[in-house]
């Protein structure tokens, strides 16, 4: 700025540095607002992840606790069974109908290994589904027999009209216990 009494003002120099400065200030802050807005993002997928996950595992709670193995009555209906191997159980539960009632379905626990990684599908014949993705590479079902002096799990459940006492997921670092029925 020229202040010789003939007129005061900027430079062109003074003028390209303050725009050289206001260029970088804009630069840094839109980089803070990126990196806020991927920090947001990547909360709300951590968020949904977490939500799909509770959902599985409350879903797939809820059928195992009400597995039915009664006998059905009707000529054409097929008895109530659980059978299940290291790979996969199947069995009858009851689940919600779209009135909000709920009605005897076919479930099945499914162990799997894709692109999505290692975990367990449980599906309905209601056409829901639910995945519990697990951390290891490996995991088996595992079925509770008796439970005394800390349980005796076994790899197969013979069909027929009994149920284990409870249904795990077992892998090298974790094992996710799923109760059957509502005992105390």
């Amino acid at each position: 700025m020229r202040t010789n009494g003939v007129h005061a003002g900027f430079t062109l120099l003074e003028v390209l540095v303050a725009v050289m400065i206001a260029a970088t200030l804009l630069l840094s802050a839109d980089a803070v607002f990126e990196q806020l807005a991927a920090s947001r993002d990547g909360t709300a997928r951590s968020a949904v992840t977490r939500d799909e996950m509770r959902n599985a595992e409350s879903l797939t709670r809820s059928w195992v606790r009400q597995i039915d193995v009664s006998p059905t009555s009707g000529p054409t209906s097929l008895p109530h069974v659980f059978v299940g191997d290291a790979a996969e159980s199947r069995f009858t539960s009851w689940c919600i109908a779209a009135g909000g009632w709920e009605r005897a379905c076919d479930v099945s626990l499914r162990t799997v290994a894709d692109s999505n990684g290692v975990g367990v599908v449980a599906t309905s014949s209601t056409g829901d589904s639910a995945r519990i993705q697990m951390r290891d590479s490996t995991i088996a079902l595992r079925y509770l027999l008796d439970a005394a002096n800390g349980g005796h799990w076994v790899s197969s459940w013979p069909s027929g009209p009994t149920v284990p006492i409870a249904i795990g997921i077992v892998s090298p670092s974790d094992t996710v216990v799923y109760r059957v029925g509502a005992r105390g």
